[in-house]
This record gives C-alpha cells, structure tokens and sequence, in this order.
C-alpha cells in the first residue's frame, strides 16, 4: 500500500470513479480537468498531455451525440473525450448554449493542473486501467510535459478477483494494483477505500 502526504491530488481518468473516490474519501482538494469526463483512450490521453491540452473540447470539435433529461452528451471529435454532464439540456436553448461557463471552468481546472505540475509540490495522479502496460505510456507523457520532480502514479484496474492485488511496475513513482469491479460505476467502495486509506493531503 501507498503510505504518503501530498499536497495535492489529480484525477487523470478514465471516468468519473477516481473523482468520485476521491471526494468520497476526503482526499479531493481540488478539482481537476479530467474529473468528470469519459476518457478511456490511452494514446489520446495522452497527446492532450503532451500538448498542454491544446485544442481540448475546444467548441469547433464538439458534437451531441445524445441527452439525458438534464443534459446532453457530448463528443470531443479531435480527442474522442465524451461529457455527460457539463451542457445543460434545456429545451428553449439550442445544445452548448452553456459552453462559456463550460470553457471558463474547464480553464481555471486546466491551470491548477498546469500549476501544480510545474511546481515542486507532491501530486499524486490517479487514473483507472484496462491494460497495466499503458501505466508506462501515461507516465512518460506526463514526465515529458511537466517537469516537477515529485510526481507519484497510481493506476487502478478493475477485475474479477476479490481483494487489492499489487501488479508489477518499471518504476518507483508508478504503483499499479488491480481491485474489484465493485457493483456500479463509481467501483467497489472497500476497496477504495483501503487503497486510499494510507493516503493524506498535507494540511495547509
């Protein structure tokens, strides 16, 4: 297990469950730009890192692709990121009448990553796996963009097996360890929660 303080917490994906555990377990101090999205791509993962998130669900790129009774979902055609829950669907205004909140919050989320990442602050960056061997592709991604020395990685994978099972890892910043499906999206909540247990944010 994980047994560290940091000064701040990141989800990096791939769905809304790391943020949601997150918060669940009081270690979500802030939010971050990929907290409530769908994002399972790896590879495109990571090219928005590697770019700075450059052109990220920019409004040209956009497109509704369904709608729930509150909002409407909606594809980032550049980077295939999907969002359930940022456009409002309101019948008297036409879909991603909203996208200048939208794009302010998702700036301000951007910079604090941005910030903290360019710092020497101690991050800790988690983000739920389907393959371990993209653990490796995201690190070097993120590495390669940002320069803080005291960054730490958690990948998660959902299986079959009951219990946290530690999976092997090239590195002493990566940890890797499989979990319980759990029995809905936000993931098996035990086992968040002994994952998270050892972990803290420093207080401020």
């Amino acid at each position: 297990m994980i047994n560290r303080t940091f000064d701040i917490i990141f989800s990096l994906g791939h769905s809304c469950q790391v943020a949601s555990q997150l918060r669940r377990n009081h270690l979500r101090n802030v939010a971050g730009p990929l907290d409530w999205f769908n994002f399972a791509s790896t590879n495109a993962v990571c090219k928005v890192v590697t770019s700075r998130f450059h052109g990220f669900m920019e409004l040209e790129h956009l497109e509704v692709y369904g709608k729930s009774k509150n909002c409407y979902y909606v594809r980032d055609r550049q980077t295939t990121c999907l969002s359930f829950h940022d456009f409002k669907n309101n019948p008297n205004l036409p879909p991603l009448h909203d996208y200048h909140v939208f794009r302010e919050k998702l700036e301000r989320r951007i910079h604090r990553f941005e910030t903290a990442l360019s710092s020497e602050d101690k991050v800790f960056l988690i983000r739920t796996l389907t393959d371990p061997a993209d653990a490796l592709k995201i690190h070097h991604a993120v590495t390669e963009a940002y320069q803080n020395p005291n960054l730490h990685f958690l990948f998660v994978l959902n299986g079959s097996e009951s219990g946290i099972k530690p999976l092997p890892s090239d590195s002493d910043r990566i940890s890797i360890v499989q979990i319980p499906h759990g029995n809905t999206w936000e993931g098996d909540y035990e086992a968040w929660k002994s994952l998270l247990g050892c972990i803290s944010l420093r207080k401020t």
